[in-house]
């Protein structure tokens, strides 16, 4: 299992996560077993990460990572596993719409937003000074990345009944940020690509995504079993909820009205 060696520093966030360099020479910001948000909050992060593989989006890596003793007396010096993603060096915070239009994936937007709608994420949407669960990474190749997964499953403090209760709770989250990605993807089928990456996923990709997690963590078999049917159940009802949000999109409603568009 990767390992903590050295302690950066403390980041900003809800979570209180750390800087902190691990065994295979690489920085991660590790959100804590100890965090003020709960310890679903590192389920949440590790389940997306598995799972942005097979899907292929752009999620920085993600892996359970070791504490030993004596690493120091920093804040992050708590022994067991954690959840830590990769570091995104010379991130852009605030991208402006030309940092947006740079990126080489940013038509992967359509996929981030389809994601959000599948796992209920409530808050990605959500565009403030303060508050943005995006970063760019800059460079000749700028690259769009998504961060911060915690309010997956509409936030961490679920369990086997929550998940029951809110499998159909349909909701099309809109705000600034989802606005400010609307030009560079709308078109005459925006998420076909992202819908078919999606049905693409077995029940057996998603139990894999949600069985290897650390027994600390305290996720029994039951929570399992309502993880799996949850996102199963959901992800059925994708291609009616996207279509909900067809108006944001003038290219991809014209052509739905008028040419017999379909998603």
């Amino acid at each position: 299992m990767l390992q903590v060696i050295q302690y950066i520093q403390p980041l900003p966030g809800w979570s209180m996560p750390h800087l902190v360099l691990c065994s295979d020479g690489n920085h991660y910001v590790i959100k804590l077993l100890s965090n003020p948000q709960g310890v679903n909050v590192l389920v949440n992060e590790l389940i997306c990460s598995q799972l942005a593989k097979k899907m292929d989006l752009p999620i920085p890596d993600g892996k359970v990572i070791f504490i030993p003793k004596g690493v120091n007396n920093s804040p992050s010096s708590q022994e067991g596993p954690h959840f830590g993603s990769r570091f995104i060096p010379h991130g852009i915070l605030h991208p402006s719409d030309l940092d947006l239009a740079r990126c080489t994936n940013i038509g992967q937007a359509a996929d981030m937003i389809l994601f959000d709608y599948w796992l209920d994420n409530n808050d990605r949407h959500i565009w403030t000074q303060d508050k943005q669960n995006l970063i760019i990474a800059g460079g000749p190749e700028p690259k769009l990345w998504m961060i911060d997964q915690a309010n997956v499953f509409n936030g961490p403090h679920w369990n086997a009944k929550t998940l029951l209760n809110k499998m159909n709770n349909f909701t099309a989250y809109w705000g600034t940020l989802y606005q400010r990605f609307v030009p560079f993807i709308d078109g005459s089928h925006p998420f076909r690509e992202s819908l078919s990456k999606l049905h693409s996923l077995t029940r057996d990709d998603l139990f894999n995504a949600s069985s290897n997690i650390p027994v600390e963590w305290g996720v029994s078999e039951r929570d399992v079993v309502s993880l799996v049917n949850y996102m199963e159940h959901r992800r059925n009802a994708m291609n009616s909820l996207i279509q909900s949000i067809i108006y944001n999109f003038p290219v991809w409603y014209k052509h739905y009205k008028y040419y017999g568009g379909t998603i």
